[in-house]
């Protein structure tokens, strides 16, 4: 490489990392305030909005430890020695793409059947706890983490995965993985986002259905609840339309539209595509707090080093006969502001 290549690798690493802390800290303050106040990690809909955050956030990490690593890499002169693909897929930048990508694809169809079923079967969707919203998750991580695993055992099986063959900054994906493997991370890219979106249609039709139906409500938790899980419906469907427009658009366009129909391509379309990318879960969480009335200001407190305190005055309902953290409650809270 030449020193103008090599100090072009290191602007685009610099500019990487810095895209990777701002992607890492906004969603790391949403995961905060969510876990931080009682009030919000009680509700099932936001612990679901944690899982997507958290892995968002592990895809900035991804990206500071890529931008780091490659600068240091070609400042000390290890940068442009040649590892094997092995090497490349045991960085750890790669392990953690090689997680976070797929999260992040199926997360989104995590949230489409979550929305799907709180619509469809409103009374059933009340009486479950937030263990649902975690058993989901946890579900979700394992299956990826198992994606990870058959990744690893490809790329180490390959016949010429000891052989030095790329640079030591190692792309993702390219250097790294099994060509099998790499076709799997970009149909992760197309594939699941376009489920989301597609699910969401029918999310949202079954929505309109209920209002439409509904004439007045006499049980007024029923009625507070229904009212939220409309208002966090509405709020998960922009960040749908919004993952249809920067994601699944230009994704499609870049992997399928162009080698397969023949649509005009350019120079930096995969800068531009990438970018765009990572404009989604950013986006995201300015929706949220725009959205969300109880996380905006829950974030402000937060920001404040303040927390939400719940006051002494308590109306608990029961629904259900279990224990007590297998109930929902209904509570009517004042705001404390805790110094």
């Amino acid at each position: 490489m030449t020193n103008s290549s090599l100090h072009s690798l290191v602007d685009a690493s610099g500019i990487k990392a810095m895209q990777g802390g701002i992607l890492l800290g906004l969603n790391l303050i949403i995961v905060v305030v969510i876990l931080f106040h009682r009030l919000l990690r009680e509700q099932k809909e936001y612990v679901i909005v944690v899982g997507r955050a958290f892995c968002d956030a592990l895809r900035g990490l991804a990206m500071i430890i890529t931008g780091i690593g490659r600068i240091f890499m070609i400042k000390y002169g290890s940068g442009i020695v040649y590892v094997s693909r092995w090497e490349c897929y045991l960085k750890p930048w790669n392990i953690l793409f090689d997680f976070s990508e797929p999260l992040g694809a199926y997360v989104l169809v995590m949230v489409s059947l979550d929305r799907l079923f709180a619509v469809s079967l409103r009374l059933r969707y009340f009486s479950l706890t937030t263990d649902y919203a975690w058993r989901m998750n946890g579900a979700l991580f394992l299956f990826v983490l198992g994606n990870v695993v058959v990744g690893a055992v490809l790329s180490y099986t390959m016949p010429d995965s000891h052989a030095p063959l790329f640079p030591s900054y190692c792309y993702y994906s390219q250097h790294s993985d099994h060509p099998a493997y790499q076709q799997y991370i970009v149909l992760c890219r197309i594939v699941p986002p376009t489920i989301s979106v597609i699910l969401y249609v029918f999310v949202l039709i079954k929505l309109k259905e209920h209002y439409s139906r509904e004439t007045g409500v006499s049980e007024q938790q029923y009625a507070q609840k229904t009212k939220q899980l409309g208002r966090i419906t509405i709020t998960l469907g922009i960040v749908c339309f919004v993952s249809l427009t920067v994601h699944v658009i230009p994704v499609l366009y870049q992997y399928a539209f162009v080698p397969y129909l023949g649509a005009p391509a350019w120079v930096t379309i995969y800068s531009d595509v990438y970018l765009l990318n990572n404009m989604e879960p950013m986006v995201n969480i300015f929706i949220y707090l725009f959205r969300c009335k109880d996380i905006r200001t829950a974030f402000i407190l937060v920001l404040r080093f303040k927390q939400l305190q719940p006051g002494s005055q308590n109306v608990v309902q029961h629904i259900g006969s279990g224990p007590h953290r297998h109930t929902q409650q209904r509570k009517v809270t004042t705001v404390q502001l805790v110094k």
